[in-house]
């Protein structure tokens, strides 16, 4: 096994002349993706995602499942598309939104099904958590049938 090859399997990130890529050349990086996961850290992000992980929603859609108020909706998606997380287009009055990063979409879905599955097998939390995942398909699995609604830069 080459040297290259080596450093990928143990972790060490290399560049296309594969000499390897020191921590502190990683700090935009770290920084970045620190960033990505923070968006997870609020509730009110993840039950909206939890709303429109499957179906474009309006703003009024999301107020009525979520039960947040209209004013932390808007904040939470205002965020979620200035990461690029979601989508959003007007149609008359309304903004409706959509998941534009499928990718974000599957990491919540693994920690959720990851942290039901710590929780008591009695409770009602776990069952819940791990129907929903089961009753949505990781992205890879739904990249077929929206390939083509992904690809219209207009919707984006």
């Amino acid at each position: 096994m080459n040297a290259s090859r080596r450093r990928r399997r143990s972790g060490i990130a290399t560049r296309a002349s594969g000499a390897a890529v020191g921590v502190e050349e990683l700090e935009q990086v770290f920084a970045a993706v620190a960033r990505y996961f923070g968006l997870l850290a609020e509730p009110s992000r993840l039950k909206i995602l939890h709303t429109i992980c499957l179906a474009e929603q309006s703003v009024g859609a999301v107020v009525t499942a979520t039960g947040l108020g209209q004013t932390n909706v808007s904040r939470q998606l205002a965020q979620l598309h200035q990461a690029g997380v979601v989508s959003r287009r007007k149609i008359g009055n309304s903004v409706c939104y959509q998941v534009a990063d499928p990718v974000f979409v599957e990491i919540c879905r693994t920690v959720c099904v990851q942290i039901a599955a710590r929780i008591d097998a009695r409770t009602p939390l776990r069952d819940e958590l791990l129907g929903f995942a089961a009753s949505h398909p990781a992205p890879a699995a739904r990249s077929a049938r929206g390939a083509t609604r992904r690809s219209t830069p207009s919707r984006r």
